[in-house]
């Protein structure tokens, strides 16, 4: 028996002599080939430090010191604010993975389709950890179909018979149904001492305080209802006429370019997720590792590209003015006495119609604001790192108010030029939705675009 165990070595030996490069260190010699992609309707914002904080030309609040010298790495970001029309293949994204588990192409429990997340079962095996079964996509959705079986299956996406007028449905959708699950894998719980665990890809080996191998209480589950709340423009606005909005700023081709408004953060983060998750099932089906997930941008990271690599500037542009030297306004907000229309559009406008700043980044200032991941500390600058600095909470539903500020920057339409300085920090709650904020994303970059070997370039509509 020990002859053979000691053959057996000097086999494994042998085999292992076979790919290790004559013996000498040359490493993993099958690892996947790594491609750069440039992702397509971003830029690439470098890494560089940053005086996080107020503008130098900002006098009436020089008594408040709030500037920390701070290093950003690298990062790509969406050139615009993400637009009505990009949110919509989110939402039919949803509307359609729904229908597709209402006709039977999934179980009605596995709600994420995508095909590797991580869910609970039910029943008698709880806890245990699986893969949801995959939606086959190719599988046309029969929307029209004749077929009364199908039509009662989908009759629970659709408004109810009783909002039917003049013979049909006006609301098309139910939205209440557009919910969208996923699951994230929560570093920041895995990290804490008192939780580590011993093995999670290995990086947590060494931890002094190991429990064993159960990850699945670092994988958070999360549910949001993803539609556009489209009653901004009219509960935020006593007595004014925003009815035309309501009815067709997320819906109507006119506004198909415009910023998406009327979403919470927490949507914002689940569109990041869906972004993430549909771009690395590409990549995988055809033999590509993943890439960084898309994610919003720290606040931090929001301010160093809204710079565009001029320091101490207050707005994107440079100077201390938002108008050119014609008296051009730079921005879309509220000029002068509150003459919305001076700048040339009273609300929202189409995304990139003004100057982009050094980075190639439009509407860093007015428009819409853009949600930020920080949670809002008015001492953050006191507390976090000079080294990527971010302030994360996750807020539970049932805390108070207090708890659920999110950081809010670039200012919007309906601000006066102070607010639309990049300097200028704001907040909002996570839940709340308005008619002048919306978002952008970020996803770190993995090399200089120089590097770049596949992409398609810019989104902007000309």
């Amino acid at each position: 028996m020990k002859k053979l165990v000691f053959c057996t070595c000097i086999l494994l030996c042998f085999a292992a002599c076979k790919n290790s490069g004559d013996g000498q260190l040359v490493g993993v010699t099958n690892k996947t080939k790594f491609a750069t992609f440039t992702p397509y309707g971003m830029v690439y914002v470098p890494s560089g430090n940053l005086m996080l904080g107020l503008g130098e030309n900002d006098p009436s609040l020089s008594f408040a010191p709030q500037t920390r010298p701070v290093t950003i790495t690298s990062f790509w970001m969406d050139e615009t604010e993400i637009t009505n029309n990009e949110y919509h293949q989110f939402v039919n994204w949803v509307r359609d993975s729904i229908a597709h588990v209402l006709l039977g192409e999934a179980e009605i429990t596995e709600v994420e389709k995508l095909g590797h997340f991580l869910k609970h079962k039910k029943g008698e095996n709880a806890g245990e950890l699986i893969e949801p079964r995959v939606i086959n996509w190719k599988e046309e959705i029969p929307w029209n179909s004749t077929n009364e079986d199908v039509r009662q299956a989908l009759s629970p996406l659709y408004t109810t018979i009783n909002t039917r007028y003049y013979h049909y449905r006006p609301l098309g959708i139910n939205a209440a149904k557009m919910n969208y699950e996923y699951w994230y894998f929560d570093y920041d719980e895995a990290a804490k001492k008192e939780k580590a665990t011993s093995d999670v890809g290995g990086m947590f080996a060494n931890r002094p305080s190991q429990v064993g191998g159960d990850l699945s209480r670092f994988i958070k589950r999360e549910e949001v209802n993803i539609y556009p709340d489209t009653l901004v423009w009219i509960y935020e606005f006593s007595y004014s006429d925003n009815e035309a909005m309501t009815r067709n700023y997320f819906s109507h081709p006119q506004y198909t370019h415009y910023p998406v408004v009327g979403v919470n953060w927490l949507q914002c983060k689940a569109f990041c997720n869906w972004r993430s998750q549909i771009r690395n099932v590409w990549l995988k089906s055809r033999g590509y590792p993943i890439e960084h997930d898309f994610q919003l941008p720290s606040e931090a990271e929001w301010e160093w590209a809204a710079r565009g690599g001029l320091q101490g500037n207050p707005y994107p542009w440079g100077g201390p003015y938002p108008s050119n030297d014609k008296g051009c306004f730079l921005a879309n907000f509220k000029p002068q006495r509150g003459n919305y229309t001076a700048d040339g559009y009273l609300q929202p406008t189409v995304v990139a119609y003004y100057i982009p700043n050094d980075y190639g980044l439009y509407d860093m200032s007015g428009n819409v604001a853009e949600w930020c991941l920080d949670a809002f500390s008015q001492s953050a600058y006191s507390f976090v790192s000079d080294m990527n600095p971010v302030y994360k909470y996750n807020a539970a539903k049932n805390e108070s108010p207090e708890r659920k500020t999110k950081v809010v920057r670039g200012g919007s339409w309906k601000d006066i030029s102070k607010y639309i300085t990049v300097h200028m920090r704001d907040y909002q709650y996570q839940d709340s939705c308005t008619s002048y904020i919306g978002f952008r994303c970020i996803q770190p970059a993995t090399s200089n675009p120089k590097d770049a070997n596949k992409g398609t370039g810019s989104k902007i509509y000309r």
